[in-house]
């Protein structure tokens, strides 16, 4: 009984080596040895076949967290091999040592996809990672088992029906498991402060803090679970309160402590740094909205233009088109990346404050259609702008040059606290620093201004555009040196060197912009702005 096993379980070297070894060697005696057990003594996965077959297989793998279910098809469909296997780094390598380049190797995207993916990217054999939302055939069936999952799988492949996924390199996907630990603390937070709402809810104690949680809020619960202040609280939920307070403070330690982790990761990589440099030039994106947006973008050449991003985050708008039926618009898709979709959406509501012409997008689009509606297309619009920013390596026209630097240097600081060393940053040197550092001017409230002024001129001119565009071809045109229909050309550092230039001379600029800016005299910060009412 074991001579057969041996040599339907074995290669047929081993198994020769085996039963020569323990069955037919003078003075040998069969062992009891179990099917299972030979089957795990270094079985093979793929059938042998001849040097000179260079016919294609396709593998379809059903990974699982304990055994996985491989299913290898042939060129005409026709099934040559099934096998159930432990999910171990051991047999993973086994079966990338038995592949060839004719193979084709299938798979969802789990929990520990693409480390198995890296295992067996060291054949040669093509992997296609597929995305389990789109693979329907697999998910509707009535009759489902491991063993189908896998030959469908194969099936999908040999046809070359399967939604493929970009499998991200090693730097985006350790970013992305940082940003969903740190995602899962704030989830946790909230938990927390909910609860703690709840229990104030419930005794019918009101408060006046606008912040619960800022420094008064923190102090006033404090009190109530010392007893000093006094509220109509049940001894319990005063217990409560104090150890959901303790845990609060666990979670704000952690929480600083992954962030410091996301800085010193990013900038001890040169392109991680630069990418987030070029990020942080953008009113309302800090550290967690660029290394969340890094991290859910990757590789930025993968995507063709700034509509694909768009779309990749789901921030476009639904369309429905068949036959001679016109075009419907709906709302948008939300397919995606849902976590960068969300991160554009609060970077929205920050940059649709800053001067510029996103602002005069959100005050057009908000007067027809509501701030919901024009907050969403100021978040389409960041995502193309992340897209130009990272493809063509530019800080955004309109930043605020002080502010920039002052993002990036917090960045700087917590990965310092975090490793104990010196980080160097990454910010390319910005062009218009000589308009605004070299005109005698001092201060950084001064400079912020003249940008400030100069993004409100911009503003201005992207309105008039605007109304140029819906007047028609024939539209008047707008005088001042910058062409309307080009309204993605107006020349930024022109705009701060005019200005900057006024300010150094005492003449007064902005006048159509709420008041006028005039210079008014030297201290020890150097040039000061007053604003007249």
């Amino acid at each position: 009984m074991i001579v057969p096993a041996a040599r339907a379980y074995l290669r047929p070297d081993l198994a020769s080596m085996f039963v020569a070894r323990f069955c037919e060697a003078p003075g040998g005696f069969p062992l009891p040895l179990p099917i299972s057990l030979l089957r795990r003594l270094t079985m093979t996965f793929l059938p042998p076949r001849s040097p000179d077959d260079l016919s294609p297989r396709y593998l379809g793998l059903d990974l699982a967290k304990r055994e996985s279910q491989l299913a290898v098809l042939q060129a005409d469909g026709q099934l040559i091999a099934s096998r159930r296997f432990s999910t171990s780094r051991a047999n993973i390598t086994q079966l990338a040592s038995e592949l060839t380049a004719q193979d084709v190797v299938a798979f969802e995207v789990t929990t520990n996809s693409y480390p198995i993916a890296r295992l067996i990217s060291s054949s040669p054999a093509r992997i296609i990672l597929s995305n389990p939302i789109k693979t329907r055939t697999i998910a509707e069936a009535k009759i489902k088992t491991d063993k189908i999952d896998a030959r469908v799988l194969a099936e999908l492949a040999r046809a070359n029906y399967l939604p493929a996924v970009w499998m991200p390199d090693p730097d985006t996907e350790a970013l992305r498991h940082l940003f969903c630990d740190r995602r899962s603390l704030v989830d946790r937070r909230t938990e927390l402060k909910n609860t703690l709402h709840s229990i104030l809810h419930r005794n019918l104690i009101s408060y006046e803090f606008k912040d619960l949680f800022g420094k008064a809020g923190r102090l006033w619960l404090e009190n109530i679970c010392s007893g000093q202040t006094s509220v109509d609280c049940d001894a319990l939920d005063r217990l409560r309160l104090r150890a959901l307070l303790v845990e609060l403070d666990r979670l704000e330690a952690s929480l600083c402590d992954v962030e410091g982790v996301i800085a010193a990761f990013i900038t001890e990589r040169a392109h991680l740094r630069a990418n987030l440099d070029r990020l942080l030039s953008i009113p309302g994106v800090n550290l967690v909205v660029g290394a969340g947006l890094l991290a859910a973008i990757g590789d930025i050449t993968r995507f063709a233009s700034a509509k694909r991003l768009a779309s990749y985050f789901g921030l476009v708008p639904s369309t429905y088109q068949s036959g001679d039926t016109r075009a419907r618009h709906g709302r948008i898709t939300k397919k995606g990346r849902s976590e960068a979709r969300w991160l554009a959406v609060e970077a929205a509501e920050h940059l649709r404050k800053a001067p510029g012409p996103l602002r005069a997008l959100f005050t057009r689009v908000s007067k027809k259609r509501g701030h919901n509606v024009a907050v969403v297309a100021v978040a389409r619009k960041l995502a193309e702008l992340v897209w130009h920013l990272l493809t063509k390596q530019q800080d955004y026209l309109y930043e605020k040059p002080h502010r920039s630097m002052d993002k990036r240097s917090n960045v700087r600081k917590l990965a310092r606290r975090k490793t104990n060393r010196v980080q160097q940053s990454a910010a390319p040197v910005w062009e218009g620093r000589p308009v605004l550092y070299g005109s005698g001017l001092a201060g950084k409230s001064v400079k912020g201004k003249i940008a400030k002024l100069a993004a409100q001129e911009a503003e201005a001119i992207y309105e008039a555009v605007v109304t140029s565009q819906k007047s028609g071809p024939g539209g008047e045109h707008i005088t001042g040196g910058f062409d309307p229909r080009r309204p993605t050309q107006i020349d930024w550092h022109e705009l701060l060197s005019v200005f900057a230039e006024k300010v150094a001379q005492g003449q007064t600029v902005g006048a159509g912009f709420g008041g006028r800016v005039r210079k008014e005299g030297a201290s020890k910060r150097g040039t000061r702005l007053r604003r007249d009412q």
